[in-house]
């Protein structure tokens, strides 16, 4: 008896072992979250601000924005957690995507459509944007991508005005319903029956279906990228370019790629941004501080971790959305010193957590994985 439950419990072990190794735990770990991300993010902590007395709950749509910036960074991230490379233009992408997708709405207004109607014209910007960037290196490439950026917004404002109405705005979206069928802005399900309670599931809506899916696809392919013979190319790059050089590569070729994988992310983040919020301003989808804002999200949640900077998504923007709207008793609202809020997070995750938010939660999990099969525990 004790011997088959000595067998029972090896296998057990070795089965969390192998999961906890394997290189798809975190998009395993991700598509379980997807799952539950709506209702911790608004009823979850809606909850905990009734107990404390502030409302600090999200809203339904914000869990959407969180995982359409998320896409966004997991590309940036190729490009600067692994790659090394520091760009201030990749607004350029994203708004640029988010424009495409609108106006391909006037012909198909399918969100698939336009989101890879978006990805594509992003794609295609980045080829000839990277091929001048790339060629500097430094503070001289995130000045020259700056650049690029802060002209497709003078260009928005100005000259550009015809297509994208300047600074009124663009609202002419004619979004229809996802793959034919289904209404973005209603729910899975109204509610879902529990054994001993009910779950209201109205941030459950359709546009969180499409948005979840393409985020999932998003965080699978990089890290079946970043596994893959090509991506570690892109780690050796930031690791050491002049090393890479020494073993025959193309070193200004692996750059660009990773520079154009980055605006495809880029480009899909940005056209399904557009759908969400159905209003496009220059401000917005070109201004710099866009880009800068996909830097701290990226830093954030830790630079060269696989779903980590999407963790600084969910930070930024639940700073930004939710804590600004908050009334302190002393402070009162704090309004639009919400950037005061978030760089005063900023400083404390640089200096508790050097590496980003994520990287300490993916110990912590190994360090729990390597408890249960039996291998850790004694240092």
């Amino acid at each position: 008896m004790s011997e088959e439950t000595t067998q029972e419990s090896t296998s057990d072990s070795g089965l969390i072992g192998t999961l906890v190794e394997s290189e798809y735990l975190p998009v395993v770990g991700f598509a379980l979250g997807l799952l539950v991300f709506p209702w911790l993010l608004i009823d979850g902590l809606q909850l905990i601000g009734e107990f404390i007395d502030v409302s600090i709950g999200g809203y339904q749509g914000l869990p959407q924005l969180v995982l359409i910036y998320g896409v966004v960074v997991v590309g940036f991230n190729i490009l600067l957690g692994f790659t090394g490379l520091l760009s201030f233009g990749h607004a350029a992408f994203f708004g640029t995507a988010a424009y495409v997708g609108g106006l391909m709405s006037w012909t198909i207004g399918d969100p698939v459509v336009m989101t890879i109607a978006g990805a594509v014209v992003a794609t295609l910007l980045a080829w000839p944007i990277g091929f001048v960037s790339i060629r500097r290196s430094g503070v001289y490439f995130a000045v020259i991508t700056l650049t690029f950026g802060q002209m497709l917004f003078f260009w928005a404002m100005g000259p550009g005005a015809w297509l994208t109405n300047g600074d009124d705005g663009f609202s002419e979206f004619q979004t229809s319903a996802f793959l034919g069928t289904f209404e973005l802005d209603q729910p899975v399900l109204d509610t879902l029956d529990l054994v001993v309670f009910q779950l209201d599931m109205e941030a459950y809506t359709w546009e969180y279906v499409f948005v979840g899916i393409v985020a999932l696809i998003a965080v699978w392919t990089a890290n079946r990228m970043l596994h893959s013979p090509y991506g570690l190319i892109f780690k050796a790059l930031g690791e050491n370019q002049q090393r890479v050089s020494f073993v025959g590569l193309n070193v200004f070729r692996y750059k660009l790629m990773a520079f154009i994988i980055s605006a495809a992310f880029a480009g899909v983040g940005g056209a399904m941004w557009g759908i969400h919020e159905s209003y496009i301003h220059p401000g917005t989808a070109y201004y710099w501080i866009q880009s800068g804002d996909f830097v701290i999200m990226t830093v954030l949640g830790g630079a060269g971790s696989l779903i980590g900077p999407v963790f600084g998504a969910l930070i930024f923007e639940y700073v930004s959305n939710v804590i600004s709207g908050v009334s302190l008793p002393v402070i009162g609202s704090i309004g639009s010193l919400w950037r005061i809020v978030l760089g005063g997070t900023f400083v404390i995750v640089v200096w508790a957590f050097p590496r980003g938010i994520y990287p300490p939660i993916r110990d912590a999990v190994s360090w729990l994985g390597s408890l249960l099969t039996g291998q850790g525990g004694d240092d």
